[in-house]
């Protein structure tokens, strides 16, 4: 074979190659039934391929044409890709018969490529197949003209070439020129009967047009950026087309387009395959549909499951306490309702016992709010064995619980409960590497026809509890009647207490204090006194406890030393040389204004600071004893004197003696009062003489009312004293007098 055939054939192998997108195109000659690798692009590749080591469509001396013409389907097609278990062969290889126009075979044309490849689209078929004819009729022309002279014989028109390939087929086929590529673009040259069918377009109608009179306003811009994309860089395409024919209803295709060359290796037309894909398209739109109402149920699915794990959260968390995973206030209270509304048990067959846990404000001060969670845990799990299986235990705030007893028609359950309750709390609960000591005050009620709502049921076993505590620590206590009298009785007084400071209904009463010696009047002590408008008068052992719960003891108090101090000033000169004593609650001390309210009532007053002493009582030194010394301190370091009152009825009073500066001591009323009749009280008289002697303090004995009392505290030698029968409190006008009277 000459060089001009093979320069032929390189070219239209290298055309092959380069618009199939395949690294190799070679035609293989048949010679004797045995195949021989001619020439190609890619050639070196495809000598390669023929050594025996490689075990593909080669042997040392050609290929078995009538096996590998065997294998193919028809002649006048391409086979699909061949394998070969070779790692080192082509990954995807296509053979096509090249076949004279007599019928009789001429060779084998083969693309190979080492990227695989699902399949060749339609339009890479059709120019496979017409480059295969065009390359026997080359092959059949070179061979002919350089064996004889040319008798008028010549290569046929390349568009009737491609013509000849697709006039038959299935597809829809257009053939369009190769430019322009911009607008107008490609003009259509030809298009089969199978395109006519599909689009509803006659031949007339499209000759001469492009193919965008297939294309309308949802035809796919990324689709069409593709295309062009592809045709700008003469490249093999394939695209999904929403396309419209020519009625203007729309039809899907797989369009496959691919640019065909001449003998020179120049691109003069594009083939482009249609294949409707409709239906395909519209399964696949039933079934993506079908997947996204399956995502949808799927998700509505977890949304109800959501919902109703949310809705069980809720409704967990509306009915139990966070912490000790009990119920709590709100259940209880919804369940009580229905007890008290509905009538569910019968009248005295339940009971609510409230719990309030001892000290528990010492844990979280002392250990932390931590230790204090822990201990409420350890409690509820404690308190659940004390409870009956049928009985309500709920955590209802802070540290108190409620335990609702029902179906207990002999009214015994709720006592055992409790008594188990307090048997229980014996035991030290174990908190931070420690043991810890509680106790429960617990009230009881018993739920009766006359209770109206759940509000006073709760109200009347809190009152009960309070009565519990006040027996001690660790008790409980079944709610009467006269305790809701009480409690009333008490938060009326609460509120008349407020009142009164508000409305100055508070006056001060002066009581002298004597020196027992010499009957000579040495101070005087001021004393709150409360007259009601309602009440009448109200006695101090009453409304001073309440003021100091209601913690409004520093506004009396303040009150108090503020016009005691302006009416000892007042007295003027006849009251020159008595001292000023004023009473001091815990409060007060604890009150960081403290000090700065005594400078303020001093100032005010101008009474000198060396003429008042306050009383505190041992109590004021249980908390924050510290803070309690540095008050004492700057009291002293102005002047003021510090005195003990009610010594003796207290804890530790000989430490407090030691640690703190302590000025002067009272002995209180009830040693006075049993120290004429007892001996052993006398001799603790005795005895706190002796060490205020010893210590330098001086002593004043309180609550003299009878001669034999003063008699006695006059042959102890107690130096100071005060009481009815020396002299009751009076109004500062009556102490003004007897001051004027000496």
């Amino acid at each position: 074979m000459s060089d001009a055939c093979l320069a032929a054939i390189s070219k239209l192998m290298r055309s092959t190659a380069d618009a199939l997108d395949c690294r190799c195109a070679v035609f293989y000659r048949l010679d004797a039934n045995v195949l021989y690798p001619v020439h190609g692009h890619g050639i070196e590749s495809a000598d390669a391929y023929s050594m025996p080591s490689k075990g593909w469509l080669a042997a040392e001396r050609g290929i078995d044409a009538i096996r590998v013409y065997k294998d193919l389907h028809r002649e006048s097609e391409p086979v699909p890709a061949l394998a070969t278990a070779d790692r080192s062969a082509p990954r995807f290889m296509t053979l096509v018969p090249v076949i004279c126009e007599a019928g009789r075979r001429l060779g084998l044309l083969l693309l190979a490529d080492a990227a695989p490849q699902a399949r060749l689209s339609a339009a890479k078929l059709y120019a496979l197949s017409t480059n295969a004819i065009q390359l026997a009729r080359q092959y059949q022309w070179r061979s002919v003209h350089e064996s004889r002279p040319n008798y008028g014989w010549r290569q046929p028109d390349r568009l009737r070439l491609l013509e000849s390939v697709v006039v038959h087929s299935k597809d829809a086929v257009l053939i369009t020129q190769a430019v322009p590529i911009d607008l107008p673009g490609p003009r259509i040259v030809y298009c089969n009967e199978s395109f006519t069918r599909t689009t509803g377009y006659v031949e007339t109608e499209v000759l001469g047009r492009t193919p965008r009179l297939l294309q309308n306003e949802n035809t796919s811009r990324a689709a069409l950026d593709k295309l062009r994309d592809a045709l700008e860089h003469w490249q093999a395409v394939e695209v999904e087309l929403l396309n419209q024919r020519n009625d203007g209803s729309e039809f899907w295709v797989e369009l496959s387009v691919v640019p065909v060359a001449d003998d020179s290796g120049c691109y003069t037309h594009w083939i482009s395959v249609q294949r409707d894909i409709t239906e395909r398209k519209r399964a696949e739109e039933v079934a993506d549909q079908a997947r996204i109402t399956e995502a949808e149920n799927v998700a509505l699915e977890a949304k109800l499951r959501e919902r109703h794990r949310i809705e069980q959260s809720l409704a967990y968390a509306a009915f139990h306490d966070d912490l000790t995973h009990l119920r709590n206030r709100a259940y209880v209270m919804d369940r009580l309702q229905s007890l008290v509304v509905t009538n569910e048990t019968a009248p005295g067959h339940a009971s609510l016992l409230f719990l309030d846990m001892d000290r528990f404000k010492l844990v979280n001060d002392s250990l932390g709010h931590r230790a204090g969670d822990l201990l409420l845990m350890q409690m509820a799990r404690r308190l659940e064995t004390c409870v009956r299986a049928d009985d309500t235990l709920a955590r209802v705030g802070g540290d108190e619980f409620v335990v609702l007893i029902e179906k207990d028609p002999e009214r015994e359950a709720a006592t055992e409960v409790a008594e188990r309750i307090i048997a229980a709390f014996d035991k030290p609960f174990r908190i931070s590497e420690q043991d810890i000591y509680s106790s429960a005050s617990i009230g009881i009620v018993h739920i009766d026809a006359h209770y109206e709502s759940p509000e006073q049921l709760v109200r009347d076993a809190d009152v009960a509890m309070y009565a519990a505590k006040q027996g001690g620590a660790g008790n409980y206590s079944l709610f009467t009647e006269s305790m809701h009298q009480a409690a009333v009785e008490t938060l009326s007084l609460q509120n008349d207490l407020r009142q009164a400071l508000a409305d100055k209904q508070f006056s001060l009463a002066y009581q002298p204090i004597y020196a027992l010696g010499q009957a000579d009047c040495i101070g005087v002590e001021a004393l709150a006194r409360w007259h009601h408008a309602g009440r009448g008068w109200v006695a101090p052992d009453v409304f001073v406890p309440l003021a100091e719960e209601i913690d409004v003891i520093r506004e009396l108090g303040h009150w108090v030393m503020s016009q005691a101090c302006r009416q000892m000033r007042s007295w003027g000169s006849v009251a020159a040389d008595l001292k000023l004593f004023v009473n001091v609650s815990a409060r007060e001390i604890r009150d960081h204004r403290f000090l700065d309210q005594v400078d303020q009532a001093l100032t005010e007053s101008g009474l000198s600071p060396l003429r008042l002493q306050l009383e505190i009582t041992e109590n004021i030194f249980i908390h924050d004893p510290v803070h309690v010394a540095q008050v004492l301190e700057g009291l002293r370091g102005r002047g003021i004197r510090v005195v003990l009152d009610d010594f003796g009825t207290g804890y530790s009073s000989l430490s407090y003696l030691d640690r703190y500066p302590i000025d002067a001591l009272k002995i209180d009323r009830e040693f006075v009062t049993r120290m004429a009749r007892a001996k052993r009280t006398r001799a603790i008289v005795d005895s706190i003489l002796s060490l205020g002697t010893a210590l330098g303090v001086d002593i004043v004995a309180e609550g003299i009312e009878t001669p034999d009392e003063l008699k006695l505290l006059q042959k102890l030698g107690c130096p100071f004293g005060q009481g009815f029968l020396l002299a009751p409190p009076m109004s500062a006008a009556d102490f003004a007098d007897q001051l004027a009277t000496g």
